[in-house]
C-alpha cells in the first residue's frame, strides 16, 4: 500500500484503485515507483489520470488563457488604432506576472498543480473584456488595471503547466508532450486568428479592429474554469507505463523560500535568464513594427497565419527532441541551431526593412501591396514561429535537470520570471507615443546576440539523466516510497 504523507494539489487521498505500488531501477540508475492498480484500471481511469490527458488539459487551458491573449497581441497594440496603450498594458501585465512567477516555485508546491490552474482560469475573461471597454467606451484605466489583476493570477499557470511540462512525461517522450501543448496552445491563437480576420477582412486602412471582435474572445476566456476543475491532482497522475510523477513531502514555508534562494544560487539558473528574459522579448517589439507598417485585415490575417504555420512545425520540432539516436547534449544543439540561425537572419533582415521605411507609418496590404507586403512580412512570421521553438527548447534542456515536481517548481517559476521580465521592459520600451521604434528593434537584437554565449554553456552542462530528487530541498525532505539510501545515490 502507499504509505505516503505527501501533500498535494486538492489534499485529495490515493484512489485505492490507484494504491499498489512497486519501486524499482531503470536502466539510468534511477528509481521509479510503479503502480499496477492503474495498469488494471477501466481505459477511461486510465485515460483521465494519464500524462496525455493532463497535457490535453493544460494545451485547454492555453488555448482559452494565453493563446487569446496572443491572438489579441498579434493583430499589433491589442487591435487598438495604435499600439501604445496596449503595449503599456501588456507591460504591466508581464511586470505582475514576474513578481508573481518568481515566487512561483513555493507558491505552486503549496497550493498544488491545480488550485494554482484555477486561479488562473477566474481571471481570464479580464483580458478580452478589458480591450472591448477600451476599444468600444474609451475606457483606457480598466484596460491598465485588469491586465495587472489578470498578470498576477496567469502567473500561476504559467508556473504550474511549466513544472507539468518539467516532470510529468517520462525523459524520452517530453518533446511530444511538449509539441502537443504548443500546438494547442496555437491552436487557441488559430481561432482567435479566424476570429480576427473574419470580423476585419474589409478593413485595409490603418487603425483599431472592430470593437466586438473581442466580446468572442471573452466567451472561449469564460471555460477556463472547466479546463482547471477537470485536472487531476499531481499525486493521481500516471504515465503510461503506470510510473507515478516524483514527489518529495510537503515542507514548511521557511523550508520552501530557502531551497528557493539555495535554487537561485546555481549556474544554471542564471545561465537560463538571458535565454528565457529573450525567448518572447520579440512580441512588443515586432507587434510594433505590424502595427505600424501594416493594414488592419492584413494584422488580421496575421494573427491566423502565424499560429497555423506554429502548430505542425512545433509538432515536428517535439519529435526531433525525443529521437534517441543522438545524446541529450547534441539534441540540444541542433535544437538551438534551428531558432538561433534563421532569428539572426531575420533581425537583419527586418533592420534593412527599418532602414527603407523611416519615420513613416505604411499601411503595407496583402492585395495593395502584394510584393512589398511579402518582403516585409516574411522575415516577422518567421521569428514568431521560430520563437516557439525557443521555448520549447528551453524547455526540453530544463527537464534534462530534474524530474523532481518540487525542483520543478522552482525552475519553472524563475524561468516564467525572467521571461515575463524579458516581455515587460519589450512592451515598455515600446508604448511611448512618438519615439523611434528602431530602437527597442535594435535593443531587441542586442539581447539575441548575448543571448548566444549563455545558450553555449547552458548546452554544455546537460546530462544524460535528469536528478530524480528535490536537491535544492536537501536533507529537509524524502521521495515518496523511496529508501533514503536510494536517495543518497542520486543527488
Amino acid at each position: 500500500m502507499d504509505t505516503s504523507t505527501a501533500k498535494d494539489d486538492n489534499k485529495v487521498p490515493s484512489s485505492p484503485a490507484l494504491a499498489t505500488i512497486d519501486s524499482h531501477s531503470n536502466e539510468r540508475g534511477q528509481i521509479e515507483e510503479f503502480d499496477d492498480g492503474y495498469l488494471q484500471a477501466s481505459t477511461f481511469s486510465r485515460f483521465y489520470r494519464g500524462v496525455l490527458f493532463q497535457m490535453i488539459l493544460f494545451g485547454a487551458l492555453s488555448f482559452v488563457g494565453p493563446a487569446i491573449s496572443d491572438a489579441i497581441s498579434n493583430l499589433g497594440g491589442g487591435g487598438l488604432s495604435t499600439p501604445y496603450l496596449g503595449n503599456l498594458a501588456n507591460s504591466l501585465d508581464y511586470a505582475a506576472s514576474c513578481l508573481i512567477a518568481f515566487m512561483g516555485g513555493p507558491l505552486v508546491n503549496k497550493f498544488g498543480i491545480k488550485w494554482s490552474c484555477m486561479i488562473a482560469a477566474v481571471s481570464m475573461p479580464l483580458a478580452g473584456s478589458s480591450y472591448y471597454v477600451s476599444a468600444k467606451y474609451g475606457v483606457d484605466w480598466y484596460l491598465l488595471f485588469s491586465k495587472i489583476i489578470s498578470g498576477f493570477a496567469l502567473a500561476f499557470l504559467y508556473v504550474a503547466e511549466t513544472t507539468a511540462m518539467l516532470s510529468y512525461p517520462k525523459q524520452d517522450d517530453r518533446g511530444f508532450y511538449l509539441g502537443i501543448w504548443s500546438a494547442m496552445r496555437s491552436s487557441g491563437s488559430v481561432m482567435g486568428g479566424a476570429i480576427n480576420f473574419s470580423t476585419n477582412y474589409t478593413r485595409s486602412s490603418v487603425g483599431g479592429i472592430a470593437w466586438y471582435t473581442y466580446l468572442i474572445f471573452v466567451g472561449f476566456e469564460c471555460t477556463g474554469v472547466i479546463w482547471a476543475f477537470l485536472l487531476s491532482p499531481t499525486q493521481r497522475v500516471r504515465r503510461r507505463d503506470g510510473t507515478k510523477i516524483t514527489m518529495s513531502t510537503s515542507i514548511s514555508w521557511k523550508q520552501e523560500f530557502a531551497a528557493l534562494y539555495k535554487h537561485l544560487q546555481r549556474k544554471k539558473t542564471w545561465l537560463l535568464f538571458l535565454p528565457a528574459f529573450y525567448s518572447f522579448f520579440y512580441g512588443g517589439t515586432m507587434g510594433t513594427y505590424l502595427s505600424l507598417h501594416f493594414s488592419v485585415r492584413a494584422r488580421a490575417l496575421s494573427s491566423l497565419i502565424i499560429p497555423s504555420v506554429t502548430i505542425p512545425i512545433v509538432i515536428a520540432y517535439g519529435r526531433l527532441l525525443d529521437l534517441t539516436r543522438w545524446s541529450q547534449p547534441k539534441r540540444a544543439w541542433i535544437a538551438f541551431a534551428l531558432w538561433v540561425i534563421p532569428q539572426t537572419g531575420c533581425f537583419i533582415w527586418i533592420g534593412i526593412q527599418y532602414s527603407q521605411f523611416g519615420s513613416a507609418t505604411l499601411g503595407l496590404d496583402y492585395e495593395n501591396d502584394r510584393g512589398r507586403w511579402a518582403v516585409a512580412y516574411v522575415p516577422y512570421l518567421i521569428i514568431f514561429t521560430t520563437g516557439y521553438w525557443t521555448q520549447l527548447s528551453l524547455y526540453w534542456i530544463l527537464g534534462t535537470f530534474s524530474t523532481d515536481i518540487g525542483s520543478s517548481s522552482r525552475t519553472g517559476g524563475l524561468f516564467r520570471a525572467f521571461e515575463t521580465a524579458g516581455q515587460a521592459v519589450s512592451y515598455a520600451i515600446n508604448s511611448t507615443s512618438g519615439a523611434d521604434p528602431i530602437v527597442p528593434f535594435y535593443v531587441n537584437f542586442a539581447i539575441l546576440i548575448i543571448t548566444v554565449p549563455c545558450m553555449v554553456l547552458l548546452i554544455r552542462m546537460v546530462p544524460e539523466a535528469p536528478e530524480a530528487t528535490d536537491v535544492d530541498a536537501g536533507n529537509t525532505v524524502i521521495i515518496d516510497n523511496v529508501p533514503a539510501k536510494d536517495q543518497t545515490q542520486t543527488l
